[in-house]
């Protein structure tokens, strides 16, 4: 079957689609490392659709920083910038609707038939 160079994959769509908040959430989670992050994953996501091994690798990464993996370890910096956040900042709910999009995106490209 031929390709469809015109549809783009949920994930694709979603980390296009909400780039700007999740710059932010990058930022704010991990820093100006994990921002730099991002920008180079939506950057490859814009020129590269097709779901590679490393971009399915840096979706994880960002879906472990969005989903706070590591701020249990103390001696991180996710640690450290998490215990600066006020929990009744509307950025907690922000954050949290990022993740879910972005899982729910996930899921659905791997239903996709490759």
């Amino acid at each position: 079957m031929p390709r469809d160079f015109y549809f783009t994959p949920p994930h694709t769509a979603f980390v296009l689609a909400n780039a700007a908040a999740i710059c932010s959430s990058a930022s704010l989670l991990g820093g100006p490392v994990a921002k730099a992050r991002v920008h180079r994953l939506i950057d490859d996501m814009s020129l590269a659709p097709p779901l590679t091994s490393r971009l399915k690798r840096e979706l994880g990464a960002l879906e472990e920083l969005l989903s706070l993996e590591k701020v249990q370890d103390f001696d991180s910096l996710e640690a450290e910038r998490f215990a600066l956040i006020d929990p009744s900042d509307p950025v907690v709910e922000d954050i949290c609707l990022l993740l879910d999009g972005l899982r729910h995106a996930r899921a659905q490209t791997a239903d996709i038939p490759a």
